[in-house]
């Protein structure tokens, strides 16, 4: 079973959206804008929990009750073999053929006006256009016998959910637990007694028959029993953690600890119900009151382990990603017209054992509005330090800088673009020895033209640099190369935000403050660009920790690095 779409209809702030889906959703985006409204509208074709409560009018894209709130859920059932399918197969019956491969499962809700009120109604099968009603017995539709929803939300009571399934977790069916109930029974009607004869309620009882008996001269008295009974025996279960180490109990006090219970608990939970039923977790900000460690360890769970097969997160953590794959990434903006990208995430084959690295390069990127995509840390660091001096709080403002490093462009670009989030390269002007030739290939202009190609539908020729071998390498080849192409490159600039260095980062800088590369780099024996290249972390960070406001404005301010004012119109 594969989840495909789903189409929201003026159903809250949606006013008509379609988003791909697959098993496992993340849906990530800035507050208020739909996140939580989202796995609602999932909730509301799933779950008869949520389902029962019907729609009130502000449930009605901006109240609009004249249009009835519609939600379509799409689902490929094409694998005979998946026992998933099979039991949504088994209750679809009639409802669709058997050389149908995609289920659709509609919610239509029309506003009753003298109700003030939006009865859902469930309609399904093979062809969208022509879908049966789904049998019903009041809110109860056949759908609930095959999906079983896992809603955890934000702050869910630990407390709360235990005491309500108490009953589904403590099962007693041992041979000798008859024993003890009865045990149990005697203790409780021993108890009971003792409690009887306290002074305080003797004196009760002694107080409350005379003042009754103002009232109503009946021969009766007032007495007050204990009535402590099995059928309480868990009602005041409270669940501790106990140390490996440690004979003492401690209560589960710590949010993160309780979270993490949580968690536990609707797995035991789940167990219960995967022979029956398919179950589908829907989350809200897993990563609230988890420590960053404790978020890597879930997201490790979430995403590897075969539970949470078929999940819909919402999150603002990096962290709780890093172990993503095989993961659609659904992106909600624009809070006057919801708007909403998304796009299938697959770790490419060769960056596997790179995961955890390349992904927390990506996560921190799409939860940004604008990415500036660097070649490495030398240039975060000297770009952090400018764009700070220009605007101490640019990344609140939803900029973020990426160095690629090792993995380089690519992965990063096509899952920015996919996601509409605005994205700015600014690459070296690289060149290298062809094997054999005394030429060599220009690889920072191959790099613009395949950003180029991926940007352009048609007429890709017209757009395409100059890739002819060069017989010269050095600085001064580099940036011959670069002032012959330099009116195309702007063209380029300004239509893809694509940057490409004059040569390279520390030739681009000297260019700009040399004679204080030269105060600020004692060490450098006059040659700072040389400095800077042999340790160039280190060295950077001796440089940018000098660099005063003046000289953040000239680079800022200067041609060679006009991908930092790009990043922040």
């Amino acid at each position: 079973m594969k989840f495909k779409s789903v189409r929201i209809i003026n159903f809250r702030n949606f006013e008509d959206i379609s988003i791909d889906l697959t098993n496992k959703n993340v849906i990530f985006g800035m507050n208020d804008v739909g996140k939580t409204n989202f796995l609602y509208a999932i909730r509301y074709i799933f779950d008869k929990e949520i389902r029962r409560r019907n729609f009130g009018d502000t449930d009605y894209y901006k109240k609009n009750v004249e249009t009835p709130i519609e939600i379509i859920v799409g689902i490929d059932i094409s694998d005979t073999g998946d026992m998933d399918n099979q039991k949504l197969r088994a209750k679809l019956k009639g409802a669709i053929l058997s050389n149908q491969k995609t289920v659709y499962i509609k919610l239509l809700a029309e506003y009753d006006e003298k109700e003030m009120v939006g009865i859902p109604s469930l309609y399904w099968g093979g062809n969208l256009e022509d879908l049966e009603v789904m049998p019903a017995r009041s809110t109860f539709f056949e759908i609930d016998y095959v999906f079983n929803v896992v809603y955890i939300d934000a702050y869910v009571d630990l407390y709360a959910l235990f005491k309500k399934n108490v009953n589904k977790l403590l099962i007693n069916d041992n041979e000798q637990d008859r024993a003890i109930l009865d045990d149990i029974g005697n203790t409780c009607d021993n108890l009971n007694s003792h409690i009887s004869k306290l002074s305080g309620v003797k004196s009760f009882e002694e107080k409350i028959s005379p003042e009754y008996k103002k009232f109503r001269h009946d021969d009766v008295s007032i007495s007050v029993k204990s009535e402590i009974a099995v059928k309480g025996l868990y009602s005041n279960i409270v669940p501790y953690i106990k140390q490996d180490a440690d004979d003492f109990l401690y209560p589960t006090s710590g949010e993160g600890r309780k979270k993490l219970l949580v968690y536990s608990i609707f797995g035991l939970l789940s167990q219960e119900e995967e022979e029956r039923k398919i179950n589908i977790f829907l989350i809200e900000e897993p990563e609230n009151h988890l420590h960053r460690s404790m978020q890597i360890a879930l997201s490790h769970v979430l995403f590897d382990e075969n539970k949470y097969r078929y999940l819909f997160m919402t999150t603002h953590s990096p962290q709780v990603l890093t172990e993503m794959d095989k993961v659609n990434l659904v992106r909600i903006y624009n809070e006057d017209k919801v708007v909403s990208k998304s796009i299938l995430y697959k770790v490419p084959d060769e960056f596997k054992n790179q995961r955890k690295m390349l992904n927390r390069g990506l996560v921190e990127a799409i939860f940004a509005d604008k990415v500036l995509l660097v070649e490495g840390p030398s240039e975060k660091i000297l770009f952090d330090k400018v764009l700070t001096k220009i605007n101490p709080l640019y990344e609140a403002d939803g900029i973020y800088i990426l160095p690629v490093g090792g993995f380089g462009f690519e992965p990063y670009y096509e899952i920015l673009d996919a996601l509409q989030i605005k994205k700015i390269v600014k690459t070296d002007n690289d060149l290298r020895k062809i094997k054999g030739k005394k030429k060599y290939s220009v690889l920072g202009f191959s790099r613009l033209n395949r950003y180029i190609k991926k940007s352009e539908n048609d007429d890709v020729e017209k757009c395409l640099l100059p890739e002819t071998p060069i017989n010269r390498n050095g600085v001064k080849a580099k940036q011959k190369l670069y002032e012959n192409n330099r009116e195309r490159l702007d063209e380029i600039r300004s239509k893809y935000s694509l940057y490409l260095s004059r040569c390279s980062l520390e030739e681009d800088l000297d260019e700009v403050i040399h004679d204080k590369m030269l105060t600020y780099l004692p060490n450098a024996d006059g040659d700072p660009i040389k400095y800077l290249q042999d340790a160039k972390n280190k060295h950077m960070v001796e440089l940018v920790e000098k660099l005063e406001e003046q000289d953040c404005t000239r680079i800022y301010e200067h041609y060679n690095f006009a991908c930092l004012k790009d990043i922040m119109e």
